[in-house]
């Protein structure tokens, strides 16, 4: 599977404008994908910034939807307001493959750990990735890890863990990510890669 995202950072005083248009191209986007999910930014790196992200089931159809959607007459509409006037800054599409799990539409919030990490290294980080999704097996979280295809950096690795709403990712905080076993695996990561950006999300779409 790959994702591609869009980041729309909306300027002050027309945050609800930016919204708006951000779910209207969620749902043109829509159309020519497998879905999309739109979520913003309530802590961490970029907090108050808009994330949309599509699914595609291989780099074709990716190809595919990219025309699709630029011909699109409500998507042409849609970038014409904007030129018109704009109520925000949008960056991408960057596109990434999934290395383990799916995006699942049940979860409404998610924490993302973003390591830099050199390609090499990806197998082992995937080794304590197995490890990890053993240890949570039993609990009500979803695990998934993706690295760049087309993106502005790309020795990165994402980690996502998504739960069902932002008590659940608290409580999943609390018991999960500070007990001594996560932390020794999060200890063994860092001889891997290095991490330096974390995010808390909410889905809105």
């Amino acid at each position: 599977m790959f994702v591609s995202r869009r980041i729309m950072s909306p300027v002050v005083g027309k945050t609800e404008l930016a919204h708006e248009r951000a779910k209207r191209a969620a749902e043109i986007i829509g159309r020519h994908s497998n879905g999309t999910r739109l979520l913003k930014v309530i802590a961490g790196e970029g907090a108050g910034d808009l994330h949309l992200y599509s699914m595609f089931d291989s780099m074709a159809h990716a190809g595919r939807a990219s025309m699709g959607i630029a011909g699109d007459s409500d998507m042409q509409a849609l970038q014409a307001e904007r030129e018109a006037n704009p109520a925000g800054v949008v960056s991408g599409p960057e596109v990434f493959r999934m290395l383990m799990g799916a995006p699942d539409a049940s979860n409404k919030a998610s924490m993302q750990r973003i390591y830099e990490i050199s390609r090499k290294n990806i197998p082992a980080a995937m080794g304590l990735m197995a490890e990890l999704q053993e240890m949570i097996k039993d609990e009500p979280v979803t695990l998934l890890a993706g690295v760049p295809v087309v993106a502005a950096k790309m020795d990165v690795l994402t980690v996502s863990y998504g739960f069902k709403d932002m008590e659940a990712l608290g409580d999943g905080i609390d018991r999960i990510g500070l007990s001594d076993e996560f932390q020794e695996l999060v200890n063994r990561a860092s001889d891997l890669g290095r991490l330096f950006e974390a995010r808390g999300l909410l889905d809105i779409g």
